[in-house]
């Protein structure tokens, strides 16, 4: 599943900008948008540091999009209030994010009740009293636990409860996080494999926070097709800018693959090297070109072939 996220303050200038000057109207065509590039469900956050009327602001956007967008929605907030004035105004199941336990129970003790209450099913993140879980280990740990308190406590099915269990960028070089996209693949594979049942997400993009735009979209469509290999269920994407595996240029997917599963020292410098100077239109006219030289060479098999003047 698709989740699309650019229907976020926090991670879209624009969404911010309309957010701000109240123009959720304007915001509509961005979430069919989304739906028609191939989001099956959309992430909708409306947090400002500039402003304090979140929960208002999120419930007058969930109910224009109960009307206007066939998708499911991911709320996220960190705020209880505005995450039950979301649930309050959309008319199905919708998915929370997100809960974790970074300040011990509190966020959990604020937020599963109105998950009970109102149908929906949540996002866990592997975050504790430690911090963001690195290791494949400590993501599992802490989702043993978040899961023992939802499905015991709080009455919550299982394929209901979805383990994020975060991913780091790999564009800063820091030895600390070489290894963090291993560490996350596995991680997804651990809680599928110790807790039947739930599902598992992530909000792909972080992996290559800091590259390029060309740069960012085959790190993020090699980095998710590892992760739905190892059992992924649901990705927080732009799906415009994810490529099919397969259709990803063969040495621009091996450097990606040497940066993802850390091959060497220079993965990362390699991968860098091969998109300077690289602009997104500069790929549009290369497809192009590419596209009119494939028809062009249908054409002459067309002409030579005499057999197509009954066709």
């Amino acid at each position: 599943m698709l989740i699309g996220e650019r229907l976020n303050t926090q991670g879209s200038r624009k969404v911010k900008r309309l957010a701000l000057e109240d123009r959720l109207e304007d915001m509509i065509p961005i979430a069919r948008e989304q739906v028609e590039g191939g989001a099956h469900t959309l992430d909708v956050c409306m947090a400002l540091t500039e402003r304090t009327d979140e929960p208002a602001m999120l419930r007058r956007l969930v109910k224009k999009l109960a009307l206007s967008v066939e998708a499911p929605l991911v709320i996220d907030s960190t705020e209880a209030p505005a995450i039950e004035q979301a649930l309050r105004a959309w008319p199905g199941s919708a998915l929370v994010n997100s809960i974790n336990l970074e300040n011990g129970r509190e966020r959990i003790d604020a937020v599963m009740p109105l998950v009970v209450r109102y149908g929906a099913a949540v996002i866990a993140l592997t975050i504790d009293e430690q911090g963001m879980a690195k290791t494949a280990a400590r993501k599992l740990e802490v989702a043993h636990r978040i899961h023992d308190i939802v499905t015991r406590e709080f009455g919550l099915a299982p394929e209901m409860l979805v383990f994020d269990d975060l991913t780091f960028t790999l564009a800063t070089g820091d030895a600390e996080f070489d290894d963090s996209a291993i560490e996350t693949i596995e991680g997804i594979r651990l809680i599928k494999r110790e807790l039947p049942g739930v599902l598992t997400s992530l909000g792909v993009s972080n992996v290559s926070f800091g590259l390029s735009k060309e740069a960012r979209a085959v790190l993020n469509s090699v980095f998710l097709y590892h992760c739905v290999q190892a059992g992924l269920d649901l990705a927080i994407v732009n799906p415009a800018d994810i490529i099919p595996y397969a259709e990803i240029d063969a040495d621009e997917r091996r450097l990606a693959d040497d940066l993802v599963f850390h091959c060497g020292g220079e993965a990362l410098s390699a991968f860098i090297a091969r998109f300077e100077g690289r602009t997104a239109e500069g790929r549009a006219q290369k497809e192009a070109t590419e596209e009119a030289g494939r028809l062009s060479d249908r054409g002459g098999d067309r002409g030579g072939g005499g057999g197509g003047g009954g066709d």
